[in-house]
């Protein structure tokens, strides 16, 4: 009988067997700890990762795990390779991406400008960063000096619809192996150049190239560029909000959207680097995905989406299911069924699309023939959008008002209901004149029962460690604690029983923090949570031990 010879592994550096597995990437073999680290320095740590990018014809490119994954393990952290202001924008600083506020002039608005392109800025520390170097001289070499005038403080910009492509094509010289990597990705400049908005970037961002600055590239390559930033750049912005850009992920861009994907992303730090976390366990050969658009928005609304600004027609589960994966999201309730003089103890028909995949489907009833075009859908959805923009974010009454007045309408896990709910519970415990100690025991238990109600909308929508579960994670312990320590005062409950229901406020807790840890201004607040409920567990265990 033949027996088929087992492959020993061998050492990356010097061939010789080996039984030491880079615990990273789990493919990689070395003889001794020194060969890991000598290996490690001369390349491996280029190589080493848990995916690989792939080609195939019902795909494209796109990420594959190379092997199993845990939840919650960052599987990429990358720079960006270029980073610049949106299309257009009200006055951002180029070089830190920061919303500029104007300086006092009598009967205008001005900002400190670039002392030699004239483009504003912070300031002179700003002006003289590396970023805005080759922008910048250029510019002035060409003696182009920016004209913008600025007739309100928050006015948009299209001007600035420049800045980012020109970044990319200076990398031609300066960067060359990014240029061709940028350059790489998809563009899909085919189907736009012909759009409205491309035919204006032909008239203004071809002719800056061209002709204002004098560079040699054809306007092909001018829209291909600005036709990859619309296709792959992810919008970013600090933690305040003072800054935003939007920036192109060379690696990051591999990965496949999904409507429920099994990552999610973050930004490090001030240079915005972008970490892939997983939010589910991978399987080694599984694709890896995220999502280019929102879970809480309805298919009508993700489809469109996807499909004018990626070019996706998605056809996923959820994409395909009328009923949204049992959630009815994007549903309304049936006028005719749930009209007056019904019985209001049976369950509430729905009206659901005849073929989620085709926007101009029918929408029909479930239980009667009752059906409406899908143009009154759109229409009923974006009138219903413009009533909940219109609220004040920091008056809760509103979005109570909101959910009753359309009750009849919307069922309680429509879309708009949710954002409604949401802002609810950002506001209660949250906002001024309700933060926790203020609000009453009614408002507290609104809270608690809103946190319920949408976590188990996200474990079927967007099931995971996810940061939409993470956040309300932390709003529910903290309302859950506070409900605790209000109903052990009153005597409604026993040491024992507040016991009890603070270590189910810790396991909350904990998770929220497994979650959230990695967002880079979370951790000192999720430590001082567990510290101060911890503390709070403590004297309430001690409180039994000497009853």
């Amino acid at each position: 009988m033949d027996h088929k010879k087992v492959k020993i592994p061998t050492c990356e550096v010097c061939q010789q067997p080996a039984n030491q597995i880079c615990g990273g990437c789990k493919l990689a073999y070395y003889c001794s700890r020194g060969h890991q680290k000598l290996g490690w320095r001369e390349g491996h740590k280029f190589k080493c990762c848990a995916f690989k990018i792939q080609y195939s014809d019902t795909y494209g490119r796109h990420m594959i795990a190379t092997r199993d994954i845990k939840q919650g393990e960052m599987i990429l952290k990358e720079k960006p390779a270029v980073i610049g202001p949106r299309m257009s924008c009200a006055p951002h600083c180029l070089a830190c991406g920061k919303k500029l506020e104007p300086l006092k002039r009598e009967d205008c608005f001005d900002f400190y400008k670039c002392s030699l392109c004239n483009w504003p800025m912070c300031g002179p520390e700003c002006e003289k960063a590396d970023i805005h170097k080759l922008e910048c001289k250029i510019m002035s070499d060409r003696k182009y000096r920016c004209a913008i005038k600025y007739e309100q403080v928050d006015k948009t910009e299209a001007a600035y619809c420049v800045i980012a492509p020109l970044r990319v094509l200076l990398m031609k010289n300066s960067n060359p192996l990014q240029f061709e990597n940028v350059m790489s990705l998809e563009s899909h400049l085919e189907d736009k150049k012909d759009t409205p908005l491309y035919l204006v970037l032909r008239a203004n961002l071809v002719t800056f190239i061209v002709q204002v600055l004098g560079m040699e590239f054809d306007e092909e390559t001018i829209l291909k560029v600005a036709s990859i930033f619309d296709m792959n750049a992810l919008d970013v912005r600090s933690t305040d909000g003072s800054k935003r850009s939007r920036a192109i992920y060379v690696t990051a861009s591999m990965l496949n959207h999904s409507c429920k994907p099994n990552t999610r992303h973050i930004f490090l730090d001030d240079d915005y680097k972008i970490a892939i976390i997983a939010t589910l366990p991978i399987s080694k050969g599984d694709i890896i995905t995220t999502s280019y658009t929102q879970a809480l928005w309805g298919t009508l609304d993700r489809r469109r989406y996807l499909r004018n600004q990626k070019l996706i027609e998605c056809e996923c589960e959820r994409c395909k299911d009328p009923t949204e994966l049992g959630t009815y999201i994007g549903n309304i309730y049936c006028s005719i069924c749930n009209g007056p003089g019904r019985d209001n103890n049976t369950s509430k028909p729905m009206l659901v699309s005849n073929n989620p995949l085709d926007e101009t489907a029918l929408w029909k009833c479930e239980k009667c023939e009752h059906f409406i075009q899908s143009r009154q859908m759109f229409w009923g959805n974006n009138a219903l959008k413009q009533d909940l923009s219109k609220l004040n974010k920091s008056e809760p009454k509103q979005y109570e008002d909101f959910i009753r007045r359309y009750s009849n309408t919307l069922h309680p896990l429509n879309h708009l209901v949710v954002q409604a709910k949401l802002a609810l519970i950002q506001i209660y415990g949250n906002c001024k004149g309700y933060i926790l100690t203020e609000i009453s025991d009614q408002i507290l238990k609104r809270k608690i029962d809103l946190c319920h109600e949408l976590l188990e909308l996200s474990d079927k929508l967007e099931p995971g460690w996810t940061r939409f579960r993470g956040t309300l994670l932390l709003d529910l312990q903290a309302a859950m604690t506070m409900q605790t320590k209000r109903e052990y005062e009153t005597g409604k409950i026993t040491k024992a029983a507040a016991q009890d229901q603070l270590m189910e406020s810790m396991v909350l807790l904990q998770e929220a923090t497994n979650i959230l840890k990695v967002e880079p201004y979370m951790r000192t607040a999720l430590e001082a949570k567990i510290q101060e409920l911890s503390s709070q567990l403590d004297t309430a265990e001690n409180g039994v031990a000497n009853n």
